[in-house]
């Protein structure tokens, strides 16, 4: 069967029972895929694009594609955080690090779809604001220059999130108060991690993204 596979970080990630009711979005996308579809969600809390190529989690990928088959790439949480491991510049090595995944991926006759990060839950004033500046810009450019499919998540979901507004944003993430779920006794403020609406909620935005292009994996008329 042919597969989709997830690269990425804890946004799309599979979650430990330890984290629960933390929910990647991932974790909430097989409904979407037409029949026929495996998914094979690879996302890892944590990573960037540096990560997954120093770490072999790319190369894994890499060698269980098979030609057909679809890779979906999403990255941006943690490409500024300042560990040599782990940094990326938006301009430079991110894109770089894009294309040398897509590259490669290619060549095996492996497709690919980049999708920018989901905004985090940050309101100033009264107003979600971007905190991605830089990466979603460059993985689009990266997309235009590769002539393939790109997902504006950032900005599709800064809009979603000032459309809700402050409170009612609280319960697509991992912002609450004690005494609320067994595995958090003293309740978390948690802005960047989904619990189970949001990731349900985001899974859906990112099948009503895709439905711009015609994507082979894609379930039709959900």
């Amino acid at each position: 069967m042919a597969t989709l596979f997830l690269l990425g970080d804890s946004t799309c990630a599979v979650k430990e029972a330890s984290a629960r009711p933390e929910t990647g979005w991932g974790e909430m996308f097989q409904p979407y895929l037409a029949d026929g579809w495996l998914l094979d969600n690879m996302a890892l809390n944590g990573r960037s694009t540096e990560m997954i190529l120093l770490e072999g989690v790319f190369y894994d990928c890499f060698w269980k594609a098979q030609k057909g088959d679809w890779v979906l790439i999403q990255f941006g949480h943690n490409e500024n955080k300042p560990e040599v491991f782990r940094y990326t510049d938006p301009d430079g090595s991110f894109r770089r690090n894009l294309c040398y995944m897509i590259d490669n991926l290619s060549k095996k006759g492996v497709s690919v779809i980049l999708a920018s990060s989901i905004s985090r839950r940050n309101f100033q004033n009264g107003v979600a604001v971007n905190t991605h500046f830089g990466y979603p810009e460059a993985m689009e450019a990266v997309a235009r220059e590769k002539g393939i499919p790109f997902l504006e998540m950032t900005q599709r979901t800064l809009a979603i999130l000032n459309r809700m507004g402050e409170e009612k944003s609280l319960e697509w993430f991992m912002n609450f108060p004690a005494g609320v779920y067994e595995n958090y006794p003293n309740g978390k403020s948690d802005n960047t991690h989904l619990r189970p609406e949001g990731a349900r909620a985001i899974a859906r935005l990112v099948y009503e993204a895709m439905g711009d292009y015609d994507l082979p994996f894609l379930r039709k008329g959900l």
